[in-house]
């Protein structure tokens, strides 16, 4: 049996067995309806003889209730109808004298009639009594006519509308199947490979909306296939940029089996490979690491790492290598990604890092050792100097304090040097052109130099122009000459070069210096050369290669703290036998002069009372302090002390008109130098204020008060240099000693 067919006969079915149920419920509706209709016209009628009947009753008018029952029966349908009194006799009646010969039993509802006459009774109240009964029957075989007049006419119906039906039913059943085959062949259209076909639209039921949602999948699924190669495309596109970025990549990455062969490989770890030793790095060739078992590379579980050293061209080669297991879930087989980092480099930055935090740690161990020592030479140097002064001395000891005064000064000159490493000294800058300058330096030191020793210089051509303070600078060059010269012992030569350096974003051969152009000196010999175990720790304070009494070993550190301080760089490298060059990199500035860091500006008074002036010293050593109060005092000062800086301000508070100046160390507790000045005047104190100290602290810059301050001494105090800078104050002039 065809679909088709098998439409039609479940359409026709239903709809018939939905006919039948409604012939059905159609006629128990008229059947109800008619009942209903009985009901109603009796109940009516009494009504009506009820309210007719009253007044005859009362009035005993018998031919009125005649006529009024001879009314109702004439009314088709009505079989009898009588009044009865009070008493139940017959007051009136009309109809069918057999049926009104014997007693009527009352029908409660139309259905319980069972002898064709419908029966009804009603009483007639008045004023609480009964005036009488009316009772009426009603013929019930009419109704029956009708009803089967009414089936006659829905059978007729139902059998019309069957035809109808049959009809409709195969004409549905043709439009479904027409359509859903049109469906089918375009069901087949679809699946041979024509994802975009679409089905004509004739209509806007459900086979219509059907249809169209036909239509959209298939255009979906045309659309979601564009997409999908559209996806593809991508997916290539992608995977020949990630190729691309892992053959870019500096670092190594290569994709290796359990048995250490070859899946996957970019160009920087082919060259890693090589340089490791491995004599094919192809697709499926096995590779070896050096002193690497195989288990030590490819690990299961975390991360595998290792650091390679091997030598080319006997040039050390660091290589980072990692390895970690990559699941391949396609056959199972396990696979390791191996990372190898050519380290070279960045391993040299670290060292040259390393050394660079060794130095400022020893230059701070030696900033505060240098600081307290300053502070016993002042009392050494200051004690001395006034006992020098007494004209009553005894010659023995004029002689041991000369010699003391002697050795504090060489003390004190070593003490500065140790400070020009730790660069804790500030010292003032000027453009100097080395062109100029280092020929006038080696021709100062020509005596140092013997005869067979060659000295010589090349300088590039409007590539020697730096900052840097000029007695500083000739402390550097005579260091690094006196050192090539003690490496010269049977002669040889000694270079002076220059030449400019441009340093571009990411060189590191110089570690973390800043892009721009750079004076480049190098200092050559082609001595004995520095040991190997020994050059790491060429600049560390008091470390010397040379025999003892031969050297202090604060030479190079001095050299090393003073470019650092002047933002340079130095770098030392040696070869035993062949010689060794020292090389200085110097921030390159213009060639035009520029004028000198600001010196710090002596403040002069037009006011100054006269008689003695008082001076308040601020220190926080003791014993300091009482040499410098007998200094100033052998000067003709008055002095005030205080032991910090708060005390200091507790003073000015009280006695500031008393004082004519300051002077006061920079590095104490509770309150410093630097920040006293800023209290002072704060508090409007408007007199001379002097500051001295052993070392400059880095959160320091007297530049920032350089227009408040009045003078400054570096430590070891001497009493002429405290004149001087006091001379201001004195009454003679401060030449004069």
């Amino acid at each position: 049996m065809s679909f088709r067919l098998k439409t039609v006969l479940g359409i026709a079915a239903i709809e018939g067995f939905l006919l039948l149920l409604l012939v059905w419920s159609s006629s128990q509706t008229l059947e109800d309806s008619t009942l209903k209709e009985l009901e109603k016209r009796g109940k009516t009628a009494l009504e009506l003889l009820a309210t007719t009947a009253k007044t005859p009753i009362l009035e005993h008018d018998l031919a009125t209730l005649v006529e009024f029952v001879n009314s109702v029966v004439t009314n088709e349908g009505f079989v009898y109808a009588r009044i009865l009194g009070r008493d139940g006799i017959e007051l009136a009646s009309a109809g069918d004298p057999q049926i009104l010969s014997v007693a009527r039993k009352v029908d409660l509802n139309p259905e319980d009639v069972d002898d064709g006459i419908y029966d009804l009774r009603r009483e007639l109240p008045e004023s609480n009594q009964v005036l009488g009964v009316i009772e009426l029957g009603i013929s019930t075989d009419e109704l029956d006519r009708l009803q089967k007049e009414s089936l006659q006419r829905l059978g007729f119906i139902a059998l019309v509308e069957m035809i109808l039906v049959a009809l409709f039913s195969l004409a549905l059943g043709n439009y479904l199947t027409g359509e859903l085959a049109r469906l089918e062949t375009a069901t087949r259209t679809v699946a041979d490979g024509d994802l975009g076909h679409q089905v004509e639209v004739t209509g806007t039921d459900e086979i219509a909306r059907t249809i169209r949602s036909f239509n959209d999948m298939s255009r979906r699924v045309q659309g979601s296939y564009q997409e999908l190669e559209q996806s593809e495309l991508l997916y290539r596109s992608s995977q020949q940029r990630l190729d691309g970025l892992v053959a870019s990549l500096l670092e190594g990455v290569c994709l290796l089996d359990d048995q250490q062969r070859i899946r996957f490989i970019n160009p920087a770890a082919r060259d890693h490979l090589l340089k490791l030793g491995n004599s094919s790095v192809e697709i499926g060739a096995s590779v070896q690491f050096p002193d690497l078992k195989r288990e030590q590379v490819l690990v299961d579980t975390g991360l595998a790492a290792f650091e390679l050293t091997t030598t080319l061209n006997d040039i050390p080669q660091i290589f980072e290598l990692t390895s970690r297991l990559v699941p391949n879930q396609q056959d199972n087989e396990k696979e390791y990604v191996v990372v190898m980092r050519d380290v070279t480099d960045l391993r040299k930055s670290q060292k040259a890092l390393q050394e660079h935090q060794q130095m400022t740690t020893v230059g701070l161990l030696a900033a505060g050792i240098a600081h307290d020592f300053n502070n016993i030479l002042t009392v050494i140097l200051g004690y001395s100097e006034l006992t020098l002064k007494s004209e009553e001395l005894p010659d023995a000891v004029r002689e041991y304090s000369n010699r003391i005064l002697q050795q504090g000064e060489r003390a004190a000159q070593l003490v500065r040097q140790i400070l020009d490493f730790s660069r804790k000294v500030e010292a003032e800058s000027e453009r100097i052109d080395l062109s100029e300058f280092i020929p006038e330096t080696v021709q100062m030191l020509h005596s140092a130099v013997p005869s067979s020793i060659e000295v010589k210089q090349q300088f590039h051509d409007g590539a020697a122009h730096v900052e840097f303070n000029p007695t500083k600078l000739q402390q550097v060059l005579a260091n690094l000459l006196l050192n090539a010269v003690d490496a010269l012992p049977d002669g040889g030569t000694i270079s002076f070069r220059t030449d400019l350096l441009k340093m571009d974003e990411g060189d590191t051969q110089w570690g973390e210096l800043a892009v721009g152009d750079w004076v480049r000196l190098r200092v050559e010999d082609d001595g004995i050369g520095i040991p190997r175990g020994m050059i790491d720790r060429i600049f560390d304070p008091f470390f010397t290669t040379k025999p003892v009494g031969k050297g202090t070993g604060l030479g190079l550190s001095q050299v090393y703290g003073l470019v650092k301080n002047h933002d340079g760089l130095v770098n030392v490298e040696s070869t035993q036998g062949v010689g060794t060059t020292f090389t200085i990199l110097f921030p390159a500035c213009e060639t035009e002069s520029l004028v000198s860091r600001q010196e710090m500006q002596k403040v002069t008074r037009d006011a100054l009372r006269t008689g003695p002036k008082t001076i308040l010293l601020v220190e926080d050593q003791p014993e300091v302090l009482n040499a410098l109060e007998f200094i100033l005092h052998s000067l003709g000062f008055q002095v005030l002390s205080a032991i910090d800086g708060e005390k200091a301000v507790e003073v000015i508070q009280k006695r500031g008109d008393e004082i004519d100046a300051v002077l006061s160390d920079i590095v104490m507790p509770n309150l410093r130098g630097d920040q006293l000045v800023g209290e002072l005047l704060k508090l409007g104190f408007d007199k001379p204020i002097f500051l001295m100290s052993g070392y400059f602290p880095n959160e320091i810059n007297l530049e920032d008060f350089s227009g408040s301050i009045a003078g400054f001494l570096q430590k070891p105090i001497r009493t002429a240099e405290l004149k001087k800078m006091l001379s201001g104050l004195l009454d003679e002039d401060p030449t004069e000693s």
